[in-house]
């Protein structure tokens, strides 16, 4: 087996392994793995693979996708020794599936068809009034700017006098300043993000954050030998109402499923309706 997985894993990084055809059977496809008359060829391996893996995370991926393949058959096999006729007689259950599934993929197209997809502005802002309790979260939201600079930089008084500036031509001049000065800005888009990205970004945690950064809207601090600059333009507390524009696509998405179950009931009451009236649907 050994031999089998570096054969398959020198032919995933070898450039020319294209001769194994991935949607077939080639003449050189080669057998990798057999339980009772299943067989497991490269071509299978090589279809799952993705482009640019390692060859250490080949092999990994190869030995999952061996083991799954085998274990997966190795319980077949049990089941039809050991569960006696009735246990293994599924013709309900498949049906059942069979049903449910074409349900499915009916009720999903219908929607499709007849759903509007377009939310406004207006429509979510509207939403965001109606619901205040929606948009609290239990974690603080901040809009920041981070510079990471060392001390010695030669532009770091510089940076240091205009770190807090909010205009967009001063912001989008400190920006080019400290692309050629400082060794990373950070200002997340000027968008809100939770704490935690903040935190990241600092390379400390949570807690620290909370209680010596979110408190001043500005501050140079040293976290793990590295001197920040840190700007928190807004912020928002923990169980506060959170801002509209931090919520616009999961409301989007919140109205989108509110029109699909309406839709979806609609689709209930009319098939309900109809099979009444023509006598589809006979009730004892």
């Amino acid at each position: 087996m050994q031999k089998v997985l570096l054969i398959i894993i020198l032919m995933l990084i070898i450039s020319g392994c294209s001769f194994i055809e991935k949607g077939g059977r080639g003449r050189y496809d080669r057998r990798v793995a057999r339980i009772g008359h299943e067989v497991l060829y490269e071509s299978d391996i090589v279809r799952m693979m993705p482009d640019g893996v390692s060859s250490a995370d080949s092999a990994a991926m190869v030995t999952r996708y061996i083991n799954t393949w085998a274990l997966g058959r190795l319980l077949l096999l049990k089941a039809e020794e050991e569960l006696s006729k009735a246990e293994r007689d599924v013709t309900a259950e498949v049906e059942e599936f069979r049903n449910t599934l074409l349900g499915f993929r009916f009720e999903k197209r219908w929607v499709e068809e007849r759903r509007d997809t377009a939310v406004t502005l207006e429509e979510a802002r509207l939403y965001y009034e109606e619901h205040p309790s929606s948009s609290i979260f239990p974690y603080p939201l901040v809009k920041a700017r981070v510079i990471k600079i060392s001390t010695g930089s030669p532009y770091y008084e510089t940076v240091k006098g205009a770190y807090t500036v909010t205009s967009e031509q001063d912001v989008a001049d400190l920006k080019e300043l400290c692309y050629s000065s400082a060794e990373r800005y950070t200002d997340f888009g000027r968008e809100w993000v939770p704490l935690s990205q903040l935190a990241k970004e600092l390379g400390t945690d949570i807690e620290t954050c909370t209680r010596e950064v979110l408190p001043r809207r500005s501050s140079e601090m040293k976290f793990n030998d590295s001197n920040y600059l840190i700007f928190i333009e807004e912020k928002v507390g923990a169980g506060e109402v959170s801002p509209f524009e931090y919520n616009v696509a999961r409301i989007r998405e919140t109205i989108l499923g509110k029109r699909k179950q309406e839709l979806l009931t609609k689709l209930e009451q009319d098939l309900l309706e109809d099979a009444h009236i023509d006598g589809t649907l006979k009730i004892y």
